[in-house]
């Protein structure tokens, strides 16, 4: 193996979350799950105070969901990046009802649930965007030194047991929670586990360069590009990634969203997105061809 690819190999170590930093962050995400739940099951004195929808009260928490989080969830200098999916359920649910749920009611749950949570965690909480929100709402929680950066996602749970999430373009999408794991699951293992790494190790490149793409789009380009091209070596899949997803965006190819098979991921961003997407991966090109790897890795 060269060089690069062991620097590369052990960049990625570092950045791979441990057992002991699962532990720490099940601890945290139980923690912040059992409080949501309970405010959200006893919200209507908040009524007045955030201008909630009546819609909201009849939603409450039922379960949490990291999906790949843990798998490809970075560490960074004190700082975790994860995803989090809160899954309300109606009470009284009747039939076919979810098909009048919309994305708007989906954001207004989670946020004034973390409205309020964060009226009483001032102190190492804080929301990272004001509404309107796309695809997720970010937060920040502070503990003694190590922050944990959550993208939150609403997710609804429908009779038939699949998921209602933003679809990112203002609507929603319906997902298959167990049949994605599944899937996702064998994608890994045939490259033998070095699926997820890859996430990672391009996920630190758009860190590190103020995340001029969606992680969502990361997973999916990974996902797409590696079904069929066998990783080896770091610094080849490193520049195959770039080469494979300019021409992907340029030629606004069909890009299957990880989470809903039939729907393109790139249909949620705009033309101005896409140049922008293009313009940053095709630098990031350049350096990777020039062999210029601390461009974009600061770390190696």
């Amino acid at each position: 193996m060269n060089k690069i690819h062991n620097r590369l190999e052990r960049l990625i170590e570092s950045l791979t979350i441990t057992e002991n930093q699962k532990s720490f962050l099940q601890e945290k995400v139980i923690n912040l799950f059992d409080e949501l739940k309970n405010i959200s099951q006893n919200q209507i004195p908040y009524w007045s105070s955030l201008y909630l929808s009546k819609n909201t009260y009849q939603y409450t928490i039922d379960r949490f969901w990291l999906g790949r989080s843990f798998d490809n969830g970075l560490f960074i200098k004190n700082r975790f990046d994860i995803n989090i999916y809160f899954v309300y359920k109606k009470n009284n649910t009747y039939p076919n009802e979810q098909n009048i749920l919309i994305n708007s009611l989906l954001f207004e749950l989670l946020y004034s649930n973390l409205k309020i949570y964060q009226s009483r965690h001032r102190e190492n909480m804080k929301i990272l965007k004001n509404p309107p929100y796309r695809y997720i709402i970010p937060i920040r929680m502070d503990y003694l030194g190590t922050s944990i950066n959550f993208d939150c996602i609403p997710a609804m749970e429908l009779p038939n047991g699949n998921l209602l999430i933003p679809d990112g373009i203002g609507g929603t999408k319906k997902i298959n929670q167990a049949l994605l794991e599944k899937d996702l699951f064998k994608l890994n293992k045939k490259q033998n586990g070095k699926l997820n790494k890859l996430i990672i190790l391009i996920k630190y490149w758009n860190f590190n360069w103020g995340k001029p793409l969606k992680g969502n789009i990361i997973e999916c380009l990974v996902d797409y590009i590696f079904d069929k091209i066998k990783t080896i070596k770091w610094d080849r899949a490193v520049k195959t990634f770039f080469d494979q997803a300019i021409h992907i965006i340029d030629k606004k190819k069909f890009l299957p969203d990880i989470k809903y098979y039939q729907y393109s991921i790139l249909n949620g961003y705009s033309s101005n997105e896409l140049k922008n997407f293009l313009e940053v991966i095709r630098e990031a090109k350049t350096y990777a061809q020039n062999g210029e790897w601390k461009k974009i890795f600061s770390d190696l």
